[in-house]
C-alpha cells in the first residue's frame, strides 16, 4: 500500500496578467488577457500529487469571504481530503505578471488567512502524522509554524521533504529534520549564499539535511547526498506559463516517493510533470493527470 501523503501549506487566488511587455516605471502597458484560479504553493502542492495518483491530506487555512468559499467549493470539487481553518483573515491572493514573450513570471503574494495556522491548530491535526507517511510542506505559512510543521513530523517518523518557498528566516538548527529540501536555483542561492549550484547544494548538506534537489529550469534538476550526484536531463517544451511548474515538480516528486520508487525515477517523473504543467496556462488547472503523462 502507497504512503500517504501530508502536505500543509498555503491557498491563494490566483490573478495573472498575460502581457508581451513589462511595464516601466511611472508607465501604463496594455496587456493581452487576464485569468482568476485556485492557486498557493500548498494547494497547488497537493493537488499535483493528488491528481497523479497519490493518497494526499491537506491542511491550509482560508478567510470567511465569498474567495474562501470559492476555494472550499473548488477542492471539494477536485476530491481532495482538507483540513481547512476559516480563519477571520481574508483569503490569500496573489498578482502574477506572466512575461509572453519568455514564460517567466513575477509575482506578489498578500498571505492573508495562510499566516493564521498556529502551531495550535498543527497540535490539534496530530493523529494526520502518522510514522512511514511522508510531510510536504513550504514557507508561505509562519515560519515558526513551519518549524514547528518540520521537527513534528521528523518526531513522528515521517519522511520531511520541505520546499523552502518563498524565501524566508529560517532557523538553521531544523535542517537536521529535513528528508528532502527541494529549492528552485534562486532559492539555493539565497540559502547557501553560493552562485554554484553543487557548492550550495553541498553547503545546505552541511547544516544537516539529507539531500538537496535543485530545480534547475531549462538545465533540469539536481540532487546531492553524501553519497551521491544524480543529475535529470529537462524534457524539451514550448514553455506558455512557468507559474506551478515547481509545484508540479514536488507533488510529481512526492507522489513517487510515496510509491517507493527510486530518488532518480522520482526526479524523472517529476521532471515530465513540470514540462506538461509549463505549457498550459494557470496554477492547478496546468496541472497533469495521470493519463496526460502516459
Amino acid at each position: 500500500m502507497n504512503k500517504r501523503i501530508l502536505v500543509i501549506g498555503s491557498i491563494a487566488i490566483d490573478n495573472t496578467i498575460f502581457t508581451q511587455k513589462l511595464p516601466s516605471a511611472g508607465t501604463t502597458t496594455i496587456a493581452d488577457s487576464y485569468m482568476t484560479n485556485i492557486g498557493g504553493k500548498g494547494a497547488n502542492q497537493a493537488c499535483s500529487a493528488l491528481f497523479l495518483g497519490a493518497n494526499v491530506t491537506f491542511i491550509g487555512a482560508v478567510g470567511k469571504d465569498k474567495n474562501g468559499e470559492m476555494v472550499l467549493d473548488f477542492l471539494k470539487e477536485k476530491g481532495l481530503d482538507a483540513r481547512i481553518k476559516q480563519s477571520e483573515k481574508p483569503t490569500g491572493v496573489a498578482f502574477i505578471i506572466l512575461d509572453e514573450s519568455n514564460a517567466e513570471n513575477r509575482i506578489l503574494i498578500v498571505q492573508g488567512a495562510n499566516t493564521d495556522i498556529s502551531i495550535e491548530d498543527i497540535d490539534s491535526n496530530l493523529d494526520l502524522f502518522r510514522e512511514g507517511d511522508i510531510l510536504l510542506t513550504q514557507f508561505e505559512n509562519s515560519m515558526e509554524t513551519v518549524e514547528h510543521i518540520i521537527k513534528t513530523a521528523k518526531e513522528r517518523g515521517m519522511t520531511v521533504v520541505v520546499n523552502p518557498a518563498p524565501i524566508k528566516k529560517f532557523n538553521e538548527s531544523y535542517y537536521q529534520y529535513i528528508d528532502y529540501l527541494i529549492p528552485n536555483e534562486h532559492e539555493l542561492e539565497s540559502l547557501s549564499k553560493c552562485s554554484d549550484p553543487l557548492k550550495g547544494c553541498k553547503k545546505l548538506l552541511s547544516r544537516g539535511a539529507k539531500n538537496v534537489i535543485v530545480t534547475l529550469g531549462e538545465k533540469g534538476s539536481m540532487l546531492v547526498n553524501e553519497k551521491e550526484t544524480i543529475k535529470v536531463e529537462p524534457h524539451k517544451v514550448n514553455a506558455v506559463d512557468t507559474t506551478a511548474a515547481g509545484d508540479s515538480y514536488l507533488g510529481a516528486f512526492v507522489s513517487k516517493l510515496s510509491e517507493d520508487k527510486s530518488i532518480k525515477e522520482a526526479m524523472e517523473f517529476a521532471s515530465l510533470a513540470s514540462s506538461y504543467t509549463v505549457t498550459k496556462k494557470g496554477a492547478i488547472i496546468s496541472l497533469p493527470h495521470l493519463e496526460d503523462l502516459k
